[in-house]
């Protein structure tokens, strides 16, 4: 066996990255319907049901591709200061600004509460122009497809080699309204990647359903901030992972939530709302995006699994998602305190007619 080569390592976001997202998704569904087969087979053989071991989700660090803000549409790089040929941009200070945070434990603050309500009441205010934008002839229709183009990088490890953050790439991805119908990945960064069928969305009533970001299913999640509060909890607790807090699964939730998705406006400003009531979650006054944006970012850190800060950063002045990061809080595992572990930006999002099309 040792002729096999030794591939690298993908340090891949507890989040929202969609192929990952695929893969449990199905492991979800095989654990489901091999339990429900288990308990036919007690019944009618009179035995006593055994206990059902709960899925558990793997422990992976990095940041989930982020989503709209009330179905914000964000256009367009900002980049400050030079670019070293890769993608990387770097600050005034010579740091790459997407791939450090030369401030990282002390640079937060506790009123997660009053960021994310003001980010909640721009999306209240804005859920009616919102909701007209997308609605065009006939509203957002189940054949159609969520387009979502992002700016990324992710941390990779060879053969035993220190962590190294991945040259900044494109990635695109083409969802269906309705998730009934396969969707498809572009992110030509990555080689095994490049052109990558996505399955279909599970079904209503089918395991993963929950959570299923297909537009109709956002469609139907609460829009009152408690009811939503509950549903998030509830819906955590069915799959959680044992060694990982419950309110660190529901901060991991609200971001898969608003990753590569059509957020429906009044479900995101439940969303948000809901959020802020999470215990441990913090802000980050200035946060840097994959684009090299500034913003500031919602943040929360499992400290019983990992020394890794995940960001979910927003525009300051308006409001607007920008994207998500995900930086390292201690020098170990290869990693310096302040280095980012992972990083996207949303850069463009829209409703097309076709696999593959691109918005004009």
């Amino acid at each position: 066996m040792n002729d096999i080569p030794t591939l690298p390592e993908r340090d891949l976001p507890p989040g929202r990255h969609r192929l990952l997202k695929e893969h449990l998704m199905r492991e979800v569904r095989q654990a489901d319907e091999t339990r429900q087969a288990d308990e036919v087979r007690r019944a009618d053989a009179g035995t006593a049901e055994e206990p059902c071991r709960a899925w558990l989700r793997p422990a992976v660090a990095g940041p989930a591709l982020a989503g709209a803000l009330a179905l914000a549409v964000v256009g367009g790089l900002a980049v400050t200061g030079a670019d070293d040929g890769d993608g990387l941009r770097v600050g005034p200070d010579g740091t790459a600004t997407y791939a450090f945070a030369p401030r990282v434990n002390g640079d937060t603050e506790d009123n997660a509460p009053e960021v994310l309500g003001r980010i909640a009441t721009v999306a209240e205010k804005s859920s009616a122009s919102a909701t007209a934008e997308w609605k065009g002839d006939g509203g957002i229709r189940d054949d159609q497809y969520v387009y979502i183009n992002s700016k990324v990088a992710f941390e990779t490890q060879e053969n035993g080699g220190p962590p190294k953050l991945d040259p900044l790439h494109r990635r695109e991805v083409w969802l269906s309204v309705d998730g009934s119908r396969d969707g498809l990945l572009r992110e030509p960064g990555r080689a095994d990647n490049e052109n990558q069928p996505l399955d279909p969305e599970p079904a209503p009533g089918k395991p993963g359903y929950d959570r299923s970001t297909s537009y109709r299913h956002l469609q139907t999640l609460p829009t009152d901030p408690g009811t939503m509060r509950k549903w998030i909890y509830a819906t955590v607790e069915r799959t959680r992972d044992p060694e990982r807090s419950l309110d660190q699964d529901a901060f991991v939730l609200v971001g898969d939530l608003i990753g590569e998705s059509l957020m429906p406006p009044k479900v995101s400003v439940a969303l948000y709302r809901a959020a802020a009531e999470i215990p441990g979650v913090v802000v980050v006054p200035d946060a840097v995006d994959a684009a090299g944006r500034h913003g500031v970012a919602v943040a929360r850190v499992d400290s019983g699994r990992s020394a890794i800060r995940e960001e979910l950063i927003f525009n300051q002045k308006t409001g607007e998602y920008l994207g998500e990061r995900s930086v390292a809080l201690e020098d170990a595992d290869g990693h310096r305190a302040g280095q980012v572990t992972g990083t996207a930006a949303i850069l463009d999002r829209a409703v097309v007619d076709k696999l593959d099309q691109r918005p004009q």
